[in-house]
């Protein structure tokens, strides 16, 4: 009777675990492209939430941050996505108070 075994499945590197900052600094790009993809779509709403919270998982990174380049990354983005919900609230149709 042949014995036969399965080979033996290559081993990959594994990448260490992500940092609590890899992991937000990821879930806060999830947001802004989620954002962008509710705008595109008529969603403005939705988009405003998304832009406000990835802001303030970014000015948290900024918090933290020691190194001035990545501050300032942090910084400049949520800018950029608070400039964007503003924009986008300023956009929106007004409703009229009904008497």
């Amino acid at each position: 009777m042949v014995d036969m075994q399965a080979a033996p499945k290559p081993t990959q590197p594994t990448q260490p675990p992500m940092t609590r900052a890899q992991k937000l600094r990821w879930y806060a790009n999830q947001l802004i492209e989620e954002a962008v993809a509710d705008e595109k779509a008529g969603n403005p709403d939705f988009a405003v939430k998304k832009y406000l919270n990835a802001a303030d998982i970014l000015l948290l990174l900024a918090k933290v941050e020691e190194n001035y380049t990545a501050w300032k990354y942090y910084a400049d983005t949520a800018e950029a996505c608070q400039k964007r919900a503003r924009m986008l609230i300023a956009a929106a149709p007004k409703e009229e108070a009904q008497p």
